[in-house]
């Protein structure tokens, strides 16, 4: 690494760093939770349930947020997983995975498995529907929630479906047309990579779950798969989806022409600034949450 790079690097580190002492103190209307794990530090999570009453053991939704797999923070979400969990309804975990600047990948994948693992061994005291668990996300979270459908496939656990929202799928970019290659988007991708995956096969299934085998891919839970029109990553999900109903696992697609890629995520109130924050994305945004609402009551109810 140039020193030049290696100076950037150490900015970017302790930029992220007090950008993250902030979030932690953002107050939440769900109830901040650490999930244990034996020798390991615990998962931080924000479990949200249901205003209203609701009879039965509830279906579970792990959210996971976008921000390059280094930035972000659960409590940027608190809004949409309160939605979530009153109109579905359902529990709806929001789940503060650790940056990769922290612990490399693939630690992200082991504390959603460990999340998960955690809810249904204590399904019966949280008043949870092990069979009505689904993991999704919002770009980078997508991508995690992606690769660990693939893990829990291969554990054994029967994972009841993906939701995946402008997910990252490929870190050989293998969907990329000539007329991306200079984009600013694939410039950032390429400084990650150098940063934070140095070393790591960007073949392997969890990293790039667009191009894993086959048979590494039979037997997954069905998806659901939300791509922008304004997004590098949009061929990612139109071709995931497309893979997946050829190998008959199952995947519905919706696609929002006109939205930017993280329109989910930045509209919201706990977003101070950004430039994507437009009355038009936040219109795109009221649409996609009740899209959202619409397919995981009819999955978990119907």
């Amino acid at each position: 690494m140039k020193l030049l790079d290696k100076i950037k690097f150490f900015i970017a580190k302790n930029a992220l760093k007090s950008q993250r002492k902030k979030f932690k103190k953002l107050p939440v209307s769900g109830e901040r939770f650490i999930v244990p794990r034996a020798g390991l530090d615990g998962v931080d999570v924000i479990i949200y349930r249901p205003k209203g009453k609701v009879e039965g053991a509830l279906p579970v939704f792990f959210n996971l947020h976008g921000g390059a797999w280094v930035a972000g923070d659960a409590a940027l979400l608190d809004s949409l997983c309160r939605l979530l969990a009153d109109e579905i309804p359902a529990m709806v975990v929001n789940v503060n995975y650790k940056k990769v600047d922290v612990h490399p990948f693939p630690y992200q994948l082991d504390e959603l498995c460990d999340a998960v693992t955690y809810f249904a061994e204590h399904a019966a005291e949280l008043g949870v529907d092990k069979s009505r668990f689904v993991i999704g996300g919002e770009s980078a979270g997508g991508h995690i929630s992606a690769g660990v459908s693939i893990r829990l496939k291969e554990a054994g656990f029967p994972l009841a479906a993906q939701f995946l929202v402008y997910p990252f799928l490929d870190f050989t970019m293998s969907t990329i047309q000539e007329s991306q290659k200079d984009s600013k988007e694939l410039g950032w991708l390429d400084m990650l990579k150098d940063f934070f995956f140095a070393g790591v096969d960007g073949t392997n299934r969890y990293l790039s779950p667009l191009i894993a085998k086959d048979e590494e891919l039979k037997g997954i839970a069905p998806a659901f798969l939300i791509v922008c029109g304004k997004d590098i990553l949009r061929s990612q999900g139109i071709a995931y989806a497309k893979r997946l109903n050829e190998l008959g696992i199952g995947a519905k697609l919706k696609e929002y022409p006109n939205a930017e890629h993280g329109f989910l995520e930045v509209n919201r109130p706990e977003y101070v600034k950004d430039p994507r924050k437009t009355p038009e994305q936040l219109a795109l945004t009221k649409e996609c949450e009740q899209y959202m609402i619409r397919e995981l009551r009819a999955f978990f109810y119907n």
